[in-house]
């Protein structure tokens, strides 16, 4: 194989990811973006609440989570250029996939694991429509990709901390608490920001690290705590199971047209595998051996155990569910390292590996590409129906009501300036 075909497929991956994001993502709000975004502005912009109020509505929680960077993403947005476009939101938060990527580069770097081939295998998975609702919608990527990167970053700080005084440790200080704003999970990265810095007996910073850790899981647990709506569903340990394996396993997923069963079984025996892995490291010693990578891997493997606690009503078809899949994208990659740390992986497997990393990256690319079409066709025609008809449904498992007097105030205030949407008129309506 040529030298330098590794870094060239890396690139090309990338501009394609690129190209395809500059092409299909559409200035219109979706779904969580009628409240999180253009009900955060109208409460912070335009009612009148005095300071401890827009206080309050910025730190609230958002069901179970505090979204506290997306708000202020859209809030200084809006401050700046007076209007919301979703279409530069979304461009933003995808630089914060690409500082993800750089992170990875650099702990690969660190653990002298660089390579071509290593790159390849990164860019794979980190630049997949896997998880094509993260990627191109405002609500999820902003939250997403910020709480994955900031727990990684402040791991990768702590790791590197040399004392309490060091500007390492503040800074890994700094990134938790904004993941910890940032979404639900990343309360996760205090625990095992704990847990390495122990391991590494690092105890001067350890103190202070849970002094830190205990205040902010009281913010996050207790202070404005609210009981979420479940339906009454008892929990269910079989469903929240099939969850959990069919999520640890979804960075294979390749959404086909069909054998759709066949494809979730499949994800559910990797991710069965990826548990077993997970638990035999830490019973080998590798948590001690290479802590930082072991914290890594364990962020997504928690994240998953979360997930599938508080939605296992959804069964084994929420682990497959595009918005979730970034968090399990890092699984293979971080897996990767450290079976190429351990010795486990030889330079000739993560050749095998990369490559054929490559043609399930298409297979994903092609069918996901259609899936993101067929929801932009879908949401574009929502808004083209509203604008003749109020009573259309902006979110089709919701009422029309609360979601169409929202976006007519947006528009009303200028808020939302809604782009021509003539390219979609041509095909069918949508229905209520």
């Amino acid at each position: 194989m040529p030298k330098y075909l590794p870094i060239g497929l890396s690139i090309a991956i990338f501009l394609i990811f690129c190209v395809t994001l500059f092409t299909n993502t559409l200035n219109i709000p979706s779904f969580d973006d009628y409240d999180t975004t253009l009900g955060f502005i109208k409460r912070i912009f335009f009612d009148d609440y005095r300071a401890k109020g827009k206080f309050e509505i910025l730190f609230g929680r958002h069901n179970e989570h505090r979204i506290v960077f997306s708000r202020l993403a859209a809030a200084a947005y809006f401050g700046v250029f007076h209007q919301v476009d979703f279409e530069n939101l979304v461009f933003f938060q995808n630089l914060l996939l690409i500082c993800f990527f750089k992170l990875m580069l650099k702990i690969m770097d660190q653990n002298r694991l660089l390579s071509g081939e290593s790159v390849l295998f990164t860019t794979v998975f980190l630049f997949s429509l896997g998880f094509w609702q993260v990627t191109f919608f405002y609500w999820g990527g902003i939250q997403h990709y910020t709480v994955f990167f900031f727990c990684f970053l402040s791991l990768f700080l702590l790791d590197k901390s040399k004392s309490i005084k060091s500007f390492s440790f503040f800074l890994a200080i700094l990134a938790v608490i904004i993941a910890v704003f940032s979404f639900g999970n990343g309360f996760l990265g205090l625990l095992l920001g704990a847990f390495l810095l122990f391991v590494q007996k690092k105890w001067p910073q350890l103190i202070v690290w849970s002094i830190i850790t205990a205040i902010l899981l009281w913010i996050t647990f207790v202070l404005g705590s609210q009981v979420i709506d479940k339906h009454n569903v008892e929990f269910n340990f079989d469903w929240m199971k099939s969850l959990l394996l069919t999520f640890l396993g979804s960075f294979v997923y390749i959404n086909p047209a069909s054998n759709h069963y066949i494809n979730i079984y499949f994800c559910m025996i990797v991710g069965t595998t990826v548990l077993f892995v997970w638990i035999w490291l830490f019973f080998k010693g590798y948590a001690r051996q290479n802590p930082l990578l072991y914290c890594l891997l364990s962020m997504p493997v928690l994240t998953g155990i979360i997930i599938s606690i508080s939605r296992f009503e959804s069964k084994a078809g929420g682990g497959i569910a595009p918005r979730y899949m970034f968090f399990t994208a890092t699984i293979p990659v971080i897996l990767l390292l450290i079976f190429l740390d351990m010795k486990i992986l030889r330079r000739r497997h993560l050749r095998v590996l990369a490559y054929s990393g490559v043609l399930l990256w298409g297979i994903v690319f092609f069918n996901n590409r259609k899936a993101l079409t067929e929801m932009n066709r879908d949401l574009a025609h929502r808004v083209i129906a509203w604008q003749e008809d109020p009573e259309t449904r902006l979110i089709h498992y919701h009422e029309a009501k609360p979601y169409s007097e929202a976006m007519q105030w947006a528009v009303d205030n200028k808020v939302v300036k809604i782009p021509d949407l003539n390219e979609f008129r041509e095909t069918e309506s949508v229905q209520n």
